[in-house]
């Protein structure tokens, strides 16, 4: 009689109890780090809405209270489509009352005809009008209204662009004026007409940017700017544009009269049919924008943070670009501007480290291009801003306790602790709310001005600043409104390095221009994980196969056959100290082999 095999046990064993129960910890721990990160982040979590649970059966007037549901739904849905018809019969030309007596009147019975046969025709409702197809040329309504404007190559060089114009409107952020001026390039420009324009006027104080054109003016002509609203850097820079935004106005810009006005002058004063003018500055100035909004059409691309995530160049606009508007109300006389590329500075040999280090921060704070927020080291560029920001509008911008004046790890310290930035063992993330600053200092968050040293009258400002100055908000109401941190900054210097004049401006075959300063820092942290992983397995096989690919390397020299590759090592089987084994290994263990030591014997 055969055996019957006994029922197998469904029964677990405590080690793997234990591990599912240390699997459920770990998981959990997991979900309320990511939670703590995404709260710090502020990242929007979506909240689980209670499911309603109807109504219930045993209730008397369930049906009645259905009924009324189903007919409120089905009166929302009529009004929807009423709504829907009426909008496409407008934008299709026909009037509302011509749609509403071509369509078929609700009692419409299908049985009543006049007698005729039946011929499947009469029980179709007839539909309603819709809009007309939409022509693939709708599409560029808003571009057929602005007259085309031809985008011509201009200047290799930038010496060649000063050489060739009259005017060099050289364009810098109003935040930090004075780190934005090169000195060497309005210097060799003296002979032209020099405007120094404060682009960026809206992210300012009143007070600030009223002192900085008091300051200025005494040495170059200035006038404020902020460029249309077609043009301005979205709320979001990160994430990508939505196709339903609507349509931003292109003409609204800030100063566009007084600048208009002044080129209008100069042109009447030069007596010529045509004024070339050269927009120069450091990158993300806003120079493409300017032009943009003088033009009144979105003529040249303009830079955007999410487009420019994936870009390798520095720039937006790689090449000089030339475009001709004519003056508004003096359509006799033309203006043609040059759009030019960043300034690349020389960059000096003679500098230390410590130098070299504030100078490259420098540079990333300023031309601000990309996600600085992923730089490999963030710590750099944050102690460059805590050296330089005001210690108590740090603390009531992201609600620290006091930290001492330039305490670069207090600060950190205490913005990880605020943010939820901690690691095992209670080890706080500076990177991580070095980061944090980064991000809002790209963003536009970290609100941040500055005050030219010493006193100027305030109030001798010119007419045409008026209407700049009437939209912008005080200090103290840009505090109240909270959508902000603002700080006030320690004042830039002047950019004394030299230009390089003659380098020509060429485009590669995958759109960038030379080479890109930040390449190195602007990766992301994967790419850090990456190459450490790559370096870990070259130093292991280095260490194990380095010997065969030399000998390998040395028989191909020789013509002589290649050595045979070794088999992958097998995992070593490893025994526990206190385990018993059979006799025979005993036996053999006390035994000495061929290529083995003497035998230890049994103490």
């Amino acid at each position: 009689m055969p055996r019957i095999r006994k029922k197998t046990s469904k029964r677990g064993t405590t080690n793997q109890r234990e591990k599912i129960k240390h699997k459920v910890a770990g998981h959990r721990q997991k979900v309320k780090k990511q939670a703590r990160k995404d709260k710090a982040s502020g990242k929007i979590l979506q909240k689980k809405s209670k499911k309603d649970p109807g109504i219930p059966n045993n209730f008397p007037y369930k049906d009645q209270i259905l009924a009324e549901v189903a007919e409120q739904r089905r009166e929302a849905a009529a009004e929807k489509q009423r709504r829907k018809d009426e909008k496409r019969a407008a934008a299709a030309g026909v009037d509302v009352q011509d749609l509403e007596t071509t369509q078929a009147p609700e009692n419409f019975d299908v049985g009543e005809n006049d007698g005729q046969g039946f011929d499947g025709v009469m029980s179709l409702r007839p539909a309603p009008i819709s809009a007309a197809p939409k022509n693939k040329d709708s599409r560029n309504a808003v571009k057929e209204q602005t007259p085309t404007i031809p985008i011509l190559p201009g200047p290799s060089t930038i010496r060649d662009v000063i050489q060739k114009v009259d005017v060099v409107l050289h364009v810098v952020d109003a935040r930090d004026p004075a780190a934005g001026i090169s000195d060497v390039l309005l210097k060799e420009a003296k002979d032209k007409s020099l405007v120094v324009l404060l682009n960026k006027a809206d992210t300012v104080p009143r007070e600030s940017l009223s002192k900085w054109l008091a300051h200025l003016r005494s040495s170059y002509t200035v006038l404020p700017f902020r460029v249309s609203s077609a043009f301005l850097p979205s709320a979001t820079p990160f994430e990508p544009p939505s196709k339903k935004a609507k349509a931003l106005a292109t003409d609204d810009g800030l100063g566009l009269k007084a600048l208009w006005s002044y080129l209008d002058d100069l042109l009447k004063t030069k007596k010529c049919d045509e004024l070339v003018v050269a927009v120069t500055g450091v990158t993300n100035a806003g120079k493409t924008a300017v032009i943009n909004s003088l033009v009144g059409a979105d003529v040249l691309s303009i830079y955007s943070t999410h487009a420019a995530a994936s870009v390798k160049g520095p720039y937006t606009t790689t090449l000089a670009q030339e475009v001709v508007v004519a003056i508004p109300g003096n359509d006799g006389s033309k203006v043609r501007f040059i759009d030019t590329p960043g300034l690349q500075c020389v960059r000096p040999d003679f500098l230390s480290e410590k130098e070299k280090e504030d100078t490259r921060a420098r540079d990333i704070l300023l031309q601000c291009r990309g996600r600085i927020d992923r730089l490999k080291d963030p710590l750099f560029a944050v102690s460059n801003i805590i050296s330089r920001a005001d210690t108590q509008d740090l603390m009531l911008a992201y609600n620290l306790p006091a930290f001492a004046p330039g305490d670069l790890s207090g600060f950190l310290g205490a913005l990880a602790r605020v943010s939820g930035l901690v690691k095992k063992r209670g080890v706080l993330d500076h990177a991580g709310a070095a980061r944090i600053v980064l991000r809002d200092w790209s963003t536009g968050k970290f609100a941040r001005y500055t005050v030219p040293l010493g006193t100027f009258d305030s109030a001798s400002t010119e007419a045409g600043d008026e209407e700049v100055l009437a939209t912008l908000r005080s200090r103290k109401e840009l505090r109240k409104a909270g959508d902000i941190k603002l700080v006030k900054l320690q004042a830039g210097e002047v950019d004394q390095r030299d230009v390089e004049w003659d380098v020509a401006w060429e485009e590669d075959e995958d759109g960038s221009v030379g080479d890109d300063d930040g390449d190195e820092e602007h990766e992301e942290e994967d790419g850090d994980e990456e190459e450490a992983e790559e370096e870990m397995e070259t130093d292991a096989r280095s260490e194990s196969g380095d010997d065969d690919t030399d000998h390998e390397s040395d028989g191909d020299e020789e013509d002589e056959a290649p050595e045979l590759l070794r088999p992958p090592p097998t995992k070593r089987k490893r025994r526990v100290s206190f385990a018993l084994g059979t006799r025979g290994e005993k036996r053999r263990r006390g035994e000495s082999g061929p290529d083995r030591g003497p035998s230890r014997g049994r103490r």
